[in-house]
Protein backbone atom coordinates (compact mmCIF):
# COMPACT_ATOMS: atom_id res chain seq x y z
CA UNK A 1 0.00 0.00 0.00
CA UNK A 2 1.11 3.57 -0.66
CA UNK A 3 0.91 6.99 0.98
CA UNK A 4 -0.75 9.78 -1.01
CA UNK A 5 -1.36 13.48 -0.53
CA UNK A 6 -4.78 14.62 -1.75
CA UNK A 7 -5.21 18.37 -2.01
CA UNK A 8 -8.74 19.73 -1.92
CA UNK A 9 -9.68 16.68 0.11
CA UNK A 10 -12.70 18.40 1.64
CA UNK A 11 -14.36 19.09 -1.72
CA UNK A 12 -16.83 16.79 -3.43
CA UNK A 13 -14.28 15.24 -5.79
CA UNK A 14 -11.45 15.27 -3.27
CA UNK A 15 -13.53 13.58 -0.62
CA UNK A 16 -14.55 10.81 -3.02
CA UNK A 17 -10.89 10.25 -3.92
CA UNK A 18 -9.80 10.11 -0.28
CA UNK A 19 -12.59 7.66 0.53
CA UNK A 20 -11.60 5.36 -2.35
CA UNK A 21 -7.95 5.41 -1.34
CA UNK A 22 -8.72 4.62 2.28
CA UNK A 23 -11.06 1.78 1.32
CA UNK A 24 -8.24 0.33 -0.81
CA UNK A 25 -5.96 0.32 2.25
CA UNK A 26 -3.75 3.28 1.34
CA UNK A 27 -2.56 5.97 3.72
CA UNK A 28 -3.75 9.49 2.94
CA UNK A 29 -2.77 13.01 3.88
CA UNK A 30 -5.94 15.04 3.30
CA UNK A 31 -5.31 18.74 2.67
CA UNK A 32 -8.12 21.15 3.43
CA UNK A 33 -8.43 24.88 4.02
CA UNK A 34 -11.73 26.08 5.50
CA UNK A 35 -13.66 22.86 6.04
CA UNK A 36 -14.92 21.72 9.44
CA UNK A 37 -12.24 19.28 10.60
CA UNK A 38 -14.65 17.44 12.89
CA UNK A 39 -16.97 16.69 9.97
CA UNK A 40 -14.02 15.47 7.91
CA UNK A 41 -12.96 13.15 10.72
CA UNK A 42 -16.49 11.78 10.98
CA UNK A 43 -16.76 11.06 7.26
CA UNK A 44 -13.31 9.56 6.69
CA UNK A 45 -12.13 6.38 8.37
CA UNK A 46 -8.80 4.67 7.93
CA UNK A 47 -5.16 5.71 7.90
CA UNK A 48 -5.80 9.39 7.24
CA UNK A 49 -4.13 12.52 8.60
CA UNK A 50 -5.29 16.06 7.97
CA UNK A 51 -3.25 19.00 6.77
CA UNK A 52 -4.85 22.41 7.16
CA UNK A 53 -3.15 24.61 4.58
CA UNK A 54 -3.80 27.69 2.48
CA UNK A 55 -2.34 26.71 -0.89
CA UNK A 56 -1.92 30.36 -1.82
CA UNK A 57 0.72 30.68 0.91
CA UNK A 58 2.95 27.62 0.51
CA UNK A 59 6.36 28.55 1.88
CA UNK A 60 7.83 25.75 4.00
CA UNK A 61 8.00 22.11 2.93
CA UNK A 62 6.06 19.94 5.40
CA UNK A 63 7.98 16.98 6.80
CA UNK A 64 5.44 14.42 5.55
CA UNK A 65 6.43 15.16 1.95
CA UNK A 66 9.39 12.80 2.34
CA UNK A 67 7.04 9.90 3.15
CA UNK A 68 4.78 10.25 0.10
CA UNK A 69 4.41 7.95 -2.90
CA UNK A 70 2.25 10.30 -4.89
CA UNK A 71 0.08 13.39 -5.21
CA UNK A 72 -3.52 13.80 -6.29
CA UNK A 73 -4.05 17.50 -6.89
CA UNK A 74 -7.80 18.08 -6.62
CA UNK A 75 -7.73 21.57 -5.11
CA UNK A 76 -9.54 24.25 -7.02
CA UNK A 77 -11.99 27.11 -6.98
CA UNK A 78 -14.08 28.35 -9.87
CA UNK A 79 -14.37 31.98 -10.93
CA UNK A 80 -17.01 33.62 -13.10
CA UNK A 81 -16.91 37.01 -14.78
CA UNK A 82 -15.58 39.11 -17.61
CA UNK A 83 -11.80 39.17 -17.71
CA UNK A 84 -11.69 42.95 -17.33
CA UNK A 85 -13.62 42.73 -14.07
CA UNK A 86 -11.13 40.49 -12.25
CA UNK A 87 -8.95 42.14 -9.64
CA UNK A 88 -5.25 41.41 -9.35
CA UNK A 89 -5.94 39.60 -6.07
CA UNK A 90 -8.55 37.36 -7.69
CA UNK A 91 -6.20 36.44 -10.53
CA UNK A 92 -3.41 35.74 -8.06
CA UNK A 93 -5.69 33.45 -6.05
CA UNK A 94 -6.58 31.44 -9.15
CA UNK A 95 -2.92 31.19 -10.09
CA UNK A 96 -1.74 30.07 -6.67
CA UNK A 97 -4.52 27.56 -6.02
CA UNK A 98 -4.49 25.90 -9.43
CA UNK A 99 -0.96 26.24 -10.72
CA UNK A 100 1.67 27.63 -8.34
CA UNK A 101 0.60 25.30 -5.53
CA UNK A 102 0.77 22.32 -7.87
CA UNK A 103 4.22 23.25 -9.15
CA UNK A 104 5.52 23.86 -5.62
CA UNK A 105 4.31 20.52 -4.25
CA UNK A 106 5.68 18.61 -7.24
CA UNK A 107 8.99 20.43 -6.88
CA UNK A 108 9.22 19.30 -3.25
CA UNK A 109 8.17 15.72 -4.06
CA UNK A 110 10.26 14.97 -7.14
CA UNK A 111 13.55 14.22 -5.32
CA UNK A 112 11.76 11.77 -3.03
CA UNK A 113 9.92 9.99 -5.85
CA UNK A 114 12.99 9.83 -8.07
CA UNK A 115 14.98 8.26 -5.26
CA UNK A 116 12.27 5.60 -4.89
CA UNK A 117 12.08 5.17 -8.67
CA UNK A 118 8.32 5.08 -8.26
CA UNK A 119 5.50 7.56 -7.89
CA UNK A 120 2.17 8.79 -9.15
CA UNK A 121 1.04 12.36 -9.82
CA UNK A 122 -2.57 12.91 -10.87
CA UNK A 123 -4.06 16.36 -11.50
CA UNK A 124 -7.80 16.95 -11.54
CA UNK A 125 -8.02 19.60 -14.23
CA UNK A 126 -11.14 20.54 -16.20
CA UNK A 127 -12.77 20.34 -19.60
CA UNK A 128 -12.33 24.13 -19.69
CA UNK A 129 -8.58 23.65 -19.66
CA UNK A 130 -8.95 22.01 -23.06
CA UNK A 131 -11.70 24.10 -24.66
CA UNK A 132 -11.81 27.38 -22.75
CA UNK A 133 -15.04 28.87 -21.45
CA UNK A 134 -16.66 32.26 -21.82
CA UNK A 135 -16.89 34.08 -18.47
CA UNK A 136 -14.29 31.67 -17.05
CA UNK A 137 -11.18 32.85 -18.90
CA UNK A 138 -8.93 33.06 -15.84
CA UNK A 139 -10.03 29.66 -14.51
CA UNK A 140 -9.66 28.12 -17.98
CA UNK A 141 -6.17 29.57 -18.35
CA UNK A 142 -5.03 28.03 -15.07
CA UNK A 143 -6.54 24.67 -15.93
CA UNK A 144 -4.82 24.76 -19.32
CA UNK A 145 -1.60 25.54 -17.48
CA UNK A 146 -2.08 22.41 -15.39
CA UNK A 147 -2.35 20.29 -18.52
CA UNK A 148 0.82 21.78 -19.98
CA UNK A 149 2.64 21.13 -16.71
CA UNK A 150 1.42 17.52 -16.62
CA UNK A 151 2.66 16.80 -20.13
CA UNK A 152 6.04 18.40 -19.48
CA UNK A 153 6.57 16.63 -16.15
CA UNK A 154 5.60 13.29 -17.70
CA UNK A 155 8.49 13.69 -20.13
CA UNK A 156 10.85 15.00 -17.46
CA UNK A 157 10.15 12.05 -15.16
CA UNK A 158 9.72 9.35 -17.81
CA UNK A 159 12.82 7.39 -16.78
CA UNK A 160 12.20 7.73 -13.04
CA UNK A 161 9.25 5.35 -12.65
CA UNK A 162 6.99 8.32 -11.90
CA UNK A 163 3.85 8.79 -14.00
CA UNK A 164 2.08 12.13 -14.39
CA UNK A 165 -1.46 12.38 -15.76
CA UNK A 166 -4.49 14.66 -15.78
CA UNK A 167 -8.21 14.02 -15.60
CA UNK A 168 -10.48 16.62 -17.20
CA UNK A 169 -14.04 16.20 -15.92
CA UNK A 170 -16.98 17.90 -17.54
CA UNK A 171 -19.83 18.95 -15.28
CA UNK A 172 -19.60 16.99 -12.05
CA UNK A 173 -22.55 16.66 -9.70
CA UNK A 174 -21.80 18.50 -6.47
CA UNK A 175 -21.90 21.78 -4.60
CA UNK A 176 -20.55 23.81 -7.53
CA UNK A 177 -23.08 22.49 -10.05
CA UNK A 178 -25.92 22.97 -7.56
CA UNK A 179 -25.51 26.69 -8.28
CA UNK A 180 -25.88 26.23 -12.06
CA UNK A 181 -28.91 25.69 -14.30
CA UNK A 182 -28.33 21.97 -14.81
CA UNK A 183 -31.22 21.55 -17.25
CA UNK A 184 -29.71 23.99 -19.74
CA UNK A 185 -26.28 22.36 -19.44
CA UNK A 186 -27.64 18.85 -19.94
CA UNK A 187 -29.16 19.88 -23.28
CA UNK A 188 -25.61 20.23 -24.65
CA UNK A 189 -24.26 16.97 -23.21
CA UNK A 190 -24.75 13.96 -25.53
CA UNK A 191 -25.40 11.49 -22.70
CA UNK A 192 -27.65 14.00 -20.97
CA UNK A 193 -26.19 13.27 -17.54
CA UNK A 194 -23.81 14.83 -15.08
CA UNK A 195 -20.57 13.08 -14.13
CA UNK A 196 -20.56 11.56 -10.64
CA UNK A 197 -17.70 12.12 -8.20
CA UNK A 198 -17.08 8.40 -7.77
CA UNK A 199 -16.37 8.16 -11.51
CA UNK A 200 -13.52 10.64 -11.09
CA UNK A 201 -12.25 8.71 -8.06
CA UNK A 202 -12.33 5.48 -10.08
CA UNK A 203 -10.12 6.98 -12.79
CA UNK A 204 -7.68 8.14 -10.12
CA UNK A 205 -7.54 4.61 -8.70
CA UNK A 206 -6.74 3.26 -12.16
CA UNK A 207 -3.92 5.74 -12.70
CA UNK A 208 -2.42 4.78 -9.33
CA UNK A 209 -2.49 1.06 -10.13
CA UNK A 210 0.70 -0.78 -11.06
CA UNK A 211 -0.95 -1.80 -14.34
CA UNK A 212 -1.01 1.88 -15.32
CA UNK A 213 2.78 2.16 -15.18
CA UNK A 214 3.01 3.10 -18.86
CA UNK A 215 0.10 5.53 -18.78
CA UNK A 216 1.82 8.89 -18.48
CA UNK A 217 1.45 12.36 -19.95
CA UNK A 218 -2.19 11.66 -20.75
CA UNK A 219 -5.34 13.73 -20.41
CA UNK A 220 -8.29 11.50 -19.54
CA UNK A 221 -11.58 13.07 -20.56
CA UNK A 222 -14.62 12.28 -18.40
CA UNK A 223 -17.45 14.43 -19.72
CA UNK A 224 -20.42 12.30 -20.90
CA UNK A 225 -19.52 12.91 -24.54
CA UNK A 226 -19.44 16.71 -24.20
CA UNK A 227 -15.91 16.92 -25.68
CA UNK A 228 -14.71 14.09 -27.93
Amino acid sequence: MANYLVTGGSGDIGRAIVTDLLEAGHSVVCQYFKADIEILKETMSGDVTFWQCDLTKLKTKPTFIDTLDGLIYAAGTESFGLVQDFTEEQIDQQYHVHLKGLIQLVQWMVPVLCQKQYGRIVVISSIWGETGASMESVYSAMKAGQIGFVKSMAKELALSGVTVNAITPGVVRGRMTDQLDAELILEDIPQGELVEVDEVAYLVSYLLHKRAQHMTGQVLRLNAGWLI
